[in-house]
């Protein structure tokens, strides 16, 4: 079983580390898929260090990627077998999390996860379940998990949310980004959400710069 994650860091262009954004991928990809997104941004962000985990465990559709968690739908796994896997990545992101905010003395609030696809999704429940102190959380092209649950926690506040999907998914529909609204909605998470016109199952230029825009924003 891992126990740390394997991550592609890369430092501010100021040399001086006062901000984090980490990335999380999709399912059947690793942490270099997102990490080329740190060279556009950085030029943006000068006080911002870039974290680019690859998900502990190997991919059960995919040879080569890794997954976060498994897909029952994909790869035949039970709904446990997801539920056990996704604990076990959120706590190794966790400490990923908790090692940058020690080594550089950071706040929660310093730190933005960037999550696309299965990592927009455990980006949000990360966020909305655990670290409510995060600075944000930007999700592209994914959904939110087990919205129900999160009815019932209505204290405290949440990290501030956009989300960002391309109308022309065909792997996750962009339905799934207006349901997710209406759950944002009901617990009064402060977020916005932006579509991609004509776009698939990816990052476009548009949404790349919209997530900018929200990261400034936070990081300001």
């Amino acid at each position: 079983m891992v126990d740390e994650l394997n991550v592609k860091e890369k430092m501010p262009t100021s040399g001086s580390v006062k901000k984090v954004v980490i990335f999380l991928h999709g399912y059947g990809a690793d942490g270099a898929d997102l990490f080329s997104l740190s060279e556009p941004l950085s030029e943006q962000l000068p006080h911002c260090f870039f974290a680019s985990p690859d998900a502990p465990r190997k991919c059960g559709a995919s040879p080569f990627g890794f997954e976060w968690f498994p897909i029952p739908d994909i790869d035949g796994s039970t709904f446990a077998d997801m539920m056990k896997a996704l604990a076990s990545s959120e706590k190794l992101i966790i400490k990923l999390i908790d090692g940058y905010k020690k080594r550089f003395s950071l706040e929660y609030q310093d730190i933005v996860l960037l999550g696309f696809s299965q990592g927009c999704m455990i980006s949000l429940n990360i966020g909305l379940r655990q670290l409510n102190e995060l600075g944000g959380i930007v999700g592209i092209s994914g959904r939110l998990l087990m919205p129900e649950s999160l009815e019932e926690r209505r204290e405290g506040s949440y990290p501030p949310v956009i989300l960002i999907h391309g109308d022309a998914d065909e792997v996750v529909p962009i339905s799934s980004m207006h349901d997710a609204e209406k759950f944002l909605n009901k617990i009064n998470v402060n977020f916005s959400t932006h579509t991609s016109k004509n776009i698939g199952h990816g990052i476009a230029p548009d949404g790349l710069a919209k997530a900018l825009e929200f990261i400034k924003n936070i990081f300001s």
